[in-house]
């Protein structure tokens, strides 16, 4: 194998790794979340209007953060491996996490001088103490970024991960502590938000700071400013992407309808959190390490990466779309919810082009365009608003499902154009074609499946979930050379692992 193919194998397998510990560390953080549950839904504990306050202040946490971050997390990222800032690059870490303390610094300021006119505005006396704590909740975060994104440079994904799982237990034991003991109700959870955040943020500063150079350079902020302030306001555009449709599917077709979208969002979820969310951790760095040492010509891993991705979250949109009735015919009292099972398909390929355009952000990233990037995610923002205007009055929530996957192919379209432009590739958009056109071909063969007993629909639609990979062997999607490899690797991992506990 030459050199030229060695270093892209070699970035995929750590792309691989890495990711797969993402995958692991966010489901067991989903999961951690339920055990707050019967806290978060005893009204003796916290009543249903706090309850609703404390989901108000995380929507507005998500909101804020990506906005008072200002894109310097991402500025790290691509600073840190450019080859044109070689020379300053050591003052980089320094710099950004400098910039990130002072933006905290100014929100405790603003948040504790305005909480009571704030708390008075919303008709909510109560509330002054509760957002002065907020402010504090944000400014832990915002510094707690810069050094969790630092082990993402490092590639430290095991130790990231334990990082926020820690986080997440003090959390929730917070949280029982001032909820379920000290009985603070919603100033509590905020209580135990601060305090596990703020413990975090302290702890991984300090580790950050003994291993990186004190270098501030002032020049190095302007440019960061100018890379990460869009990538900010594009922060706040994308959440209304994602969720915005349910604000008007409310308004145009009432709460019933809302919530059989909402759970197949759910289900189609399952895609983001195990393949997209845990795919783009590990990406954002390592994509951006291999543009940085391949500075000229195709970007090698890009294309690999791309033709993966199309095939193995292909086989996870037909597994999610295959699966969602019988597991809401399992889980829901409720007949009507089994209307969610035609919605997931499309939002689960919504999910799946929402991943390929990190890959062509990243390319983006490392060539600066983070203005493009931002006025990219708000015209697929307004047309996606556009579009569920114009279909849930005709298609009701499939409207708002086809929006959504529209509304992404143009957000991954723009930054494939945009890319391209910037560093030319053959990627393998027939992969992407063929695949998307098998899951939907195998998706409506199932159909008749569902007049079925369960036990025949099960095994019916758990044969087509397993002809798709019969099917991109058939096309040629995986070449049996690459079969016999990747054997082989896997049977290497295992030989490690049988060894290690020997």
């Amino acid at each position: 194998m030459s050199a030229r193919h060695a270093a892209p194998s070699g970035m995929l397998g750590r792309l691989l790794r890495q990711g797969s510990i993402y995958a692991v560390g966010n489901l067991l953080l989903k999961a951690s979340g339920l055990l707050l549950a019967p806290l978060y839904l005893n009204t003796a504990l916290l009543p249903q209007e706090s309850y609703g306050y404390l989901v108000l202040l995380e929507a507005t946490a998500q909101l804020l953060l990506p906005l008072l971050g200002l894109g310097m997390t991402t500025g790290l990222f691509k600073f840190a491996t450019d080859p044109a800032r070689r020379a300053d690059q050591e003052a980089v870490p320094f710099t950004v996490l400098s910039v990130s303390v002072g933006m905290a610094l100014l929100v405790v300021v603003v948040s504790g001088g305005s909480a009571g006119w704030l708390s008075a505005r919303l008709g909510w006396p109560e509330g002054a103490p509760i957002l002065r704590l907020f402010g504090g909740y944000l400014a832990a975060k915002i510094v707690g970024g810069v050094p969790l994104a630092f082990l993402r440079l490092r590639e430290r994904a095991l130790l990231y991960t334990t990082a926020m799982l820690l986080e997440t237990t003090l959390f929730i034991g917070g949280v029982y502590y001032f909820l379920a003991h000290a009985h603070l109700g919603l100033r509590g959870v905020v209580q135990a938000m601060v305090l596990a955040s703020g413990s975090s943020a302290l702890v991984l500063v300090g580790g950050m700071l003994r291993v990186i150079p004190w270098r501030w350079s002032p020049h190095l902020i302007g440019a960061l400013m100018r890379f990460g302030v869009p990538l900010a306001l594009a922060g706040v555009a994308m959440p209304v992407l994602h969720v915005g449709d349910r604000y008007l599917l409310g308004w145009l077709a009432g709460p019933e309808t809302v919530a059989v979208y909402g759970w197949a969002a759910r289900l189609s979820g399952v895609l983001n959190m195990l393949l997209v969310q845990s795919f783009q951790l590990a990406f954002a760095v390592i994509g951006l390490k291999a543009l940085g040492a391949q500075p000229a010509g195709e970007a090698t891993l890009h294309r690999r990466t791309f033709r993966h991705y199309s095939i193995w979250g292909g086989w996870i949109v037909l597994a999610l779309s295959l699966s969602a009735y019988d597991v809401t015919a399992w889980l829901a009292s409720d007949p009507v919810y089994l209307q969610a099972d035609p919605l997931v398909l499309p939002l689960s390929l919504g999910y799946l082009l929402l991943g390929l355009h990190n890959i062509f952000v990243n390319v983006l990233h490392a060539a600066g365009e983070s203005r493009f990037i931002a006025w990219n995610v708000v015209g697929a923002g307004l047309l996606n608003v556009a579009l569920n205007l114009w279909w849930i009055p005709v298609l009701g929530a499939m409207g708002a499902a086809l929006a959504t996957v529209v509304a992404y192919g143009v957000l991954a379209g723009g930054a494939a154009w945009r890319a391209l432009r910037v560093r030319p590739t053959t990627y393998p958009w027939r992969v992407l074609g063929l695949t998307t056109a098998i899951v939907v071909g195998l998706f409506l063969l199932g159909l008749p499946t569902l007049t079925w007993p369960a036990a025949a629909r099960l095994v019916g639609r758990g044969l087509l979930v397993l002809l798709y990979g019969l099917l991109v062997v058939a096309f040629r999607l995986y070449r049996y050379e690459e079969l016999q490899e990747g054997w082989q690797w896997l049977r290497r991992r295992w030989r490690l692992l049988r060894a290690a506990d020997d």
